[in-house]
């Protein structure tokens, strides 16, 4: 995943990612990614993303917004570590943790951790893989999952 440009974009990185990755916009962007998600300033009503705050709503009704702009279903909630781990091993989507304070694409499962596309590496100790302890130590999680 390439490295993000501003401190604020990580949902939309993470979105290009899984638009890439799936097929859905093979040429997805952070910066066509933050435009379809609505950039504003100061997360004004019907924002979705701002350099004051990132993505406005944290529960994730702009990236779902996205998804279903290109027909895909999703689902959201706050979910524990084995959830995720499950979804992790036949779906794709995004997650944040509300200590985390950052968006990262979910890939998949290494080991027994959840493996992620992250725009930037190293981020509270954040590379390429999510451990169940960092969950605890990061969480509660939101995430947005692609569906059938």
């Amino acid at each position: 995943m390439p490295a993000q440009e501003a401190s604020w974009s990580c949902s939309a990185c993470a979105l290009a990612w899984v638009l890439r990755a799936t097929g859905l916009n093979s040429s997805a962007t952070e910066q066509s990614e933050i435009n379809e998600l609505g950039y504003c300033p100061t997360c004004a009503a019907g924002c979705g993303i701002s350099s004051s705050l990132g993505l406005c709503d944290a529960s994730g009704p702009a990236l779902r917004e996205v998804y279903a702009n290109y027909g895909q279903d999703t689902a959201q909630a706050w979910l524990d570590f084995d959830t995720v781990y499950e979804l992790a091993t036949h779906t794709t989507g995004q997650m944040s943790g509300t200590a985390f304070y950052h968006w990262v694409a979910i890939r998949g499962v290494q080991g027994e951790t959840i493996w992620v596309a992250n725009s930037a590496p190293g981020y509270k100790g954040i590379y390429n893989n999510l451990s169940r302890a960092d969950w605890q130590r990061l969480g509660g999680w939101s995430v947005v999952w692609l569906t059938d």
